[in-house]
């Protein structure tokens, strides 16, 4: 057997009941990356201090045996991350349709609805709360 084949078997044994690398984990250190350069090029020692605690807090993620709770931690972070990006690919869309829809909100439950623009006074149905409502579309 190779050095670098007991090195892969090794790192493997190491690992067994480790929580190892997740999104949480990998978005830590390319944040620590984006750091050191924004250090490097303002001369900032707390930049730099930053920078190593969040790797450090990584590292300590990546080889922590507490599995249940660092997969509530990279839930969070995967769900708020998912909730903004969804956040901007509805607004994307509005921009694209503008000049084809309406877009309004629910008055009851604050729901993002649309309507083709110039279809004059639409009855509409919330299809998340079931409101009924009627609206002019200009």
């Amino acid at each position: 057997m190779g050095i670098m084949q007991r090195l892969k078997n090794s790192l493997r044994t190491l690992m067994v009941g480790r929580n190892g690398i997740d999104r949480l984990s990998l978005s830590m250190l390319w944040l620590g990356v984006t750091l050191l350069l924004l250090a490097a090029a303002l001369s900032s020692a707390v930049l730099n201090i930053l920078a190593l605690a969040i790797y450090i807090v990584a590292i300590l993620r990546i080889f922590s045996r507490n599995v249940a709770k660092r997969r509530a931690e990279n839930k969070f972070c995967t769900d708020q991350i998912t909730r903004i990006s969804k956040g901007f690919a509805h607004r994307r869309n509005r921009l694209k349709n503008r000049k084809q829809y309406r877009y309004f909100k629910c008055p009851a439950c604050k729901a993002w609805l649309r309507v083709p623009r110039g279809a004059g006074q639409v009855k509409v149905t919330c299809g998340k709360c079931g409101h009924q409502f009627s609206y002019i579309a200009k």
